[in-house]
Parts: structure tokens; C-alpha cells; sequence
């Protein structure tokens, strides 16, 4: 594993699901979030709670990354798609555990199961690319 590569692939992948995730819950979200605010933060509060999300994210930045480089690089673009379909369905897993034990709607978990596919998908592109071409041959001197 390249270490350029890889640390050039988390910054991609950070800086991508950072915006995505503010887009998606943010912006998409906002009103199914403001109909649910019984389970959620004060958004005062959660502004004081703002660097525990970026480090979540970070780390989710960081993992993907490195499942990318150890068992998926070689595939690039389409095999970083693969993972991310993987990682998307995982991902649904958790949503709908958290739909058992939270009081939170039907709707929104639907939401966050199919826009927590798509993102991981896309990271998936994100990754085969950017480590894909961090890694692209030199030519060789004439």
C-alpha cells in the first residue's frame, strides 16, 4: 500500500462525503429532520458536537480508503464501485437496526438507506479513480 496514494484518497473521499452528507441531511433532509426533532440534538448543541461528526467522517474517509487499497485497487474505478456497493448495503443494515430501537419514521430510513448507497457507491468511484491515477506508471526515460 502507497501511503501518497492512500493519504491522497482520504482527503478526496473526506472532502467528498463531507459535502454529500451535509447536501443529503442538510439540505435534502432538513424538513423530515424538523418533523423528527424528538430524537435529535438542539441544533445549538450540535454545533458544540460539530467536530465529533467531521472525525466520524474522517474515519469512515479513512477506513474506506484503506479497504480500497488493500483488497480493491487493482480494479479501480468499477472494483471502487463494488466496495461501495458492499459498504452501502452494510450500511442498510445499520439503518434498519436503527429503525427498531428508534422512534424515527419509516420514510426516512428509506432516505437514508438509499442515499447511504449512493454515497457509498460514489466513494467507491472516488477512491478508484483517485488512487488509480495517484498510482498511474511514470513513463520510462528514452
Amino acid at each position: 500500500m502507497n501511503i501518497k496514494r492512500l493519504l491522497l484518497t482520504v482527503v478526496a473521499l473526506f472532502a467528498f462525503i463531507f459535502v454529500f452528507e451535509w447536501l443529503f441531511h442538510g439540505v435534502l433532509l432538513k424538513d423530515c429532520y424538523a418533523q423528527t426533532s424528538q430524537p435529535w440534538r438542539p441544533e445549538s448543541e450540535m454545533t458544540g458536537h460539530f467536530h465529533w461528526l467531521m472525525l466520524g467522517q474522517a474515519v469512515i474517509a479513512l477506513m474506506f480508503a484503506i479497504l480500497f487499497a488493500q483488497g480493491f485497487a487493482a480494479g479501480g474505478v468499477a472494483a471502487g464501485v463494488r466496495l461501495g456497493i458492499i459498504v452501502g448495503i452494510l450500511r442498510i443494515g445499520l439503518d434498519l437496526i436503527t429503525y427498531a430501537v428508534q422512534p424515527l419514521p419509516a420514510k426516512l430510513i428509506v432516505f437514508w438507506a438509499i442515499g447511504g448507497l449512493i454515497e457509498a457507491a460514489l466513494a467507491g468511484a472516488i477512491a478508484g479513480a483517485v488512487y488509480k491515477r495517484a498510482s498511474a506508471p511514470t513513463p520510462a526515460p528514452a
